[in-house]
């Protein structure tokens, strides 16, 4: 197991974040011992509310591990991600500081935008990758391409299979049926 490292210096960094009151519309994360800003736009949050209910499909309405923008502390030296979206495995409990662990999830998320295509594609795909991530999905709405990478290897994905915005299609794990018809291109 992976061990995340650093996790006392990754709250008093996210105490910070909350003292810097970010503004409305921004995302803040902790990667790889930075904080980012990340705008969010209409686009970017219209694709993210699509994602979500096709996982509310899968998994019904009421299904608490079903989250977006929340923390999650991941393996390597400081990194405290709040993904786009991120399903969470039946039967996970929170730990002791009322977050998920990253060995708890199914799937993750992330909706490209032009701030943040060097994490998403970089440090993000290698981490969550170490991680033991079962599938990242990234959507790419200036490209109109959602990358779904499957099955992590020791630090890297082994599989990836490409889809086009306007396609359905099924994820590998968990089996749950994605339609992109409706998903905004930039």
């Amino acid at each position: 197991m992976v061990a995340v490292k650093d996790s006392t210096e990754l709250d008093e960094m996210f105490d910070l974040i909350e003292a810097m009151n970010v503004p409305q519309g921004y995302r803040a994360e902790i990667i790889e011992g930075e904080i980012v800003l990340n705008p969010q736009r209409e686009m970017h949050s219209t694709i993210i509310r699509m994602l979500t209910r096709s996982l509310e499909d899968a998994r019904g309405m009421d299904y608490p591990g079903i989250l977006w923008d929340v923390r999650v502390d991941f393996p390597g030296c400081l990194n405290g991600f709040a993904p786009d979206v991120a399903l969470v495995r039946e039967g996970a409990r929170k730990n002791e500081k009322d977050l998920y662990r990253y060995q708890d999830l199914d799937l993750v998320a992330e909706v490209v935008s032009r701030s943040s295509r060097r994490d998403d594609f970089g440090a993000k795909l290698k981490t969550y990758a170490v991680a033991g991530v079962p599938t990242y999905l990234i959507a790419d709405p200036k490209t109109g391409l959602v990358h779904v990478y499957h099955a992590p290897g020791d630090d890297e994905y082994t599989d990836e299979t490409t889809y086009t915005f306007k396609s359905k299609f099924t994820l590998p794990y968990p089996e749950i049926p994605i339609d992109t018809s409706l998903w905004p291109r930039d």
